[in-house]
């Protein structure tokens, strides 16, 4: 807000900041994140299956479910195509099996620990 004001000043204008905290951060659960990891490997190629080395700072409305319950966020890949929210993004219809049996894998092997 300082900044704001200040540089506001030095062009004799005025400044209103309003900062607000709509989004919350995603936080995984790391036995999940591991559990995510073997029912991938399960159904998909070896290769085709890694996690994040570094944290991503982007935002994601997943983040409030998991604020209720325990999961973690993962990312299937859909081929080659223009990124998410582009209007030229084009959906890899083939990408629907990987993600079925991807998930069908995690809910077995949920079910299976419960």
């Amino acid at each position: 807000r300082c900044i704001a004001e200040g540089t506001a000043q030095a062009y004799n204008v005025a400044a209103d900041v309003t900062y607000t905290r709509e989004f919350v951060p995603l936080v995984n659960d790391a036995g999940l994140v591991d559990e995510a990891f073997v029912a991938a490997r399960s159904v998909l190629a070896h290769d085709a299956v890694g996690v994040a080395a570094e944290p991503m700072t982007g935002s994601e409305d997943f983040a409030r479910f998991l604020a209720h319950v325990p999961g973690c966020f993962v990312f299937l890949g859909n081929g080659a195509s223009a990124p998410l929210h582009n209007p030229s993004y084009d959906f890899n219809d083939e990408g629907l099996l990987h993600g079925a049996r991807f998930h069908a894998a995690v809910a077995r092997r949920r079910l299976a620990a419960g």
